[in-house]
């Protein structure tokens, strides 16, 4: 079961980083109330001169991606040598 959890977990990470549309139709962008990752670095590509700060989500977005699977891989491994597979 815990094999199913954890990709559970790292997909559930994975859609809330990336959540976009249900954001920006239902609740629509309020600074500091609905603020997420994909909608502030929406925000700054929207704002003149916003590039550096979308360029820096940008590659915070992509780390935080890359060490989720990092994390979900170590874990997965661990389990593995854990269960005797």
């Amino acid at each position: 079961m815990l094999p199913g959890v954890l990709a559970g977990v790292v997909t559930a990470f994975a859609a809330g980083l990336g959540e976009f549309g249900a954001v920006i139709t239902f609740v629509s962008n309020i600074p500091g109330e609905t603020r997420t990752l994909p909608l502030a670095l929406y925000t700054a590509i929207q704002t003149p001169g916003g590039d550096a700060v979308a360029a820096r989500l940008a590659l915070i977005s992509f780390l935080l991606g890359l060490g989720g699977l990092m994390l979900a891989e170590v874990l997965s491994r661990r389990l593995r040598r854990y269960l005797g597979h």
